[in-house]
């Protein structure tokens, strides 16, 4: 079995695009405790986009695919790995996704 990733640079350039969107869009919901939540949520979108856009082979299939990245499995994947990811950093560090304090 060969590993072969057939991303191009105008799909990598996408998904890293992307990955910093989401990062950057998760740091401003609610109250983060570090200044560096997003680059973590950012890494975790790209490597759960890519992997489903070019690891999970069945994939492949659904369409549009540009530059060698399955767009829509790739946003899928990076959704829900980032997802998972930002809501373990966000509680792991303390913060919330409120702006004012919550009850005890």
């Amino acid at each position: 079995m060969e590993i072969a990733i057939s991303l191009e640079l105008g799909g990598a350039a996408l998904l890293i695009v992307a990955a910093i969107v989401f990062g950057a869009v998760a740091q401003f919901i609610g109250e983060t405790r570090t200044g560096f939540e997003w680059l973590v949520d950012a890494i975790a979108f790209g490597i759960g986009a890519l992997v489903a856009s070019e690891f999970i082979t069945s994939w492949r299939t659904f369409e549009p695919v540009w530059n060698g990245l399955a767009i829509v499995p790739a946003l899928i994947g990076g959704l829900v790995v980032g997802i998972v990811i930002e809501l373990a950093t966000r509680f792991s560090t303390g913060g919330t996704y409120t702006h004012h304090p919550t009850p005890a």
